[in-house]
């Protein structure tokens, strides 16, 4: 995606999540954090996964990642898992930062996507590559 909505959303989201304080919904930049918590279809959460690999590409502060792991990533585990984890597991083994990401979510989805993720947060080689 690079269109100058997508690109918006990834810079409000990084100025959300790089305040000192918690973002609130009456700040300027709260409508990207809000855009990731309503990934109710397939096409919103596919929009999302864009947006966690273009927010994880302009390599933003520790703080913003864990925001990013614990929040975007990990709701998107819980809710699509099923629709995504091949797609984990190769960003995980091919990008060491999306792979160091991995290990800020915590346990979400069915017994066997979880055990996907943590085999796939620590290096391990997906099986279909």
């Amino acid at each position: 995606m690079n269109n100058p909505d997508f690109e918006a959303w990834i810079d409000a989201y990084i100025e959300a999540e790089s305040l000192e304080r918690v973002v609130e919904p009456n700040d300027q930049c709260w409508w990207a954090v809000e855009r990731f918590l309503d990934m109710d279809s397939l096409e919103q959460a596919e929009a999302g996964w864009c947006a966690i690999l273009g927010i994880l590409a302009r390599r933003p502060s520790e703080q913003v990642l864990g925001m990013l792991a614990a929040g975007p990533l990990e709701d998107l585990i819980h809710y699509w898992g099923p629709n995504f984890i091949d797609r984990i597991e190769r960003a995980a083994w091919e990008d060491v930062q999306f792979r160091n990401l991995l290990t800020g979510v915590w346990e979400s989805s069915s017994a066997e996507i979880w055990s996907r993720i943590q085999r796939a947060a620590f290096g391990q080689r997906p099986m279909q590559i």
